[in-house]
C-alpha cells in the first residue's frame, strides 16, 4: 500500500472527511486530494511539522503513513543536523557550495536556523540533505505515539 492510499485509509478509519482534514491542516481541498492521490505528495509538499500534524489528526504515527521505517533508537535531533552537515563537508574536503550543488538546495538559512527552515521547506529538503550523510530523514521527526 502506497503513502496516498495509507493516508486515505487512515482518514476513513478515523471517521473524518477529506474536507475536515484539509481544513484542520490549513490546506485547500485540491492540495489535500493530491495527498490522497499521489504517493510522493506528502514528502514533496508538506513540511515535517505538517506531516506530523496530519498523522496526529488521523490517530497514527508518521511512520504509519509511509513505506519506510526507522527504529526509534536512531532518532536525531533536528538541531544536530547542521553540525552533521558541517562535519560531512569537512570530512569530504568540499565547500558548502559544492554540497549545496550535490543536494540541490541552498543551505545557509538552514545551517543558521534549522527549525525555521524545516517549518518552511518540504520534507524532500530533509531527505535530500540527510541522504548523503547516511541518515534516514524520518529519524529527524520526533517520536510519536499513535492515538
Amino acid at each position: 500500500m502506497g503513502t496516498a492510499e495509507k493516508i486515505r485509509a487512515c482518514r476513513v478509519r478515523a471517521g473524518k472527511s477529506a474536507q475536515q482534514v484539509a481544513s484542520e491542516l490549513g490546506l485547500n481541498d485540491a492540495w489535500y486530494r493530491d495527498l490522497e492521490s499521489y504517493d510522493d505528495e506528502l514528502t514533496s509538499t508538506l513540511t515535517i511539522f505538517q506531516a506530523l500534524q496530519l498523522a496526529s489528526l488521523l490517530g497514527v504515527r508518521l511512520e504509519d503513513l509511509l513505506t519506510e521505517n526507522v527504529p526509534s533508537s536512531s532518532r536525531i535531533a533536528l538541531l544536530d543536523l547542521p553540525s552533521m552537515v558541517k562535519g560531512h563537508i569537512a570530512r569530504e574536503g568540499i565547500s558548502i557550495e559544492e554540497f549545496e550543488s550535490r543536494v540541490g538546495w541552498e543551505l545557509q538559512e538552514f545551517l543558521q536556523a534549522p527549525v525555521k527552515a524545516a517549518a518552511e521547506l518540504p520534507i524532500m529538503f530533509l531527505r535530500d540533505v540527510s541522504g548523503p550523510l547516511g541518515i534516514n530523514w524520518l529519524s529527524l521527526a520526533p517520536e510519536q505515539d499513535a492515538h
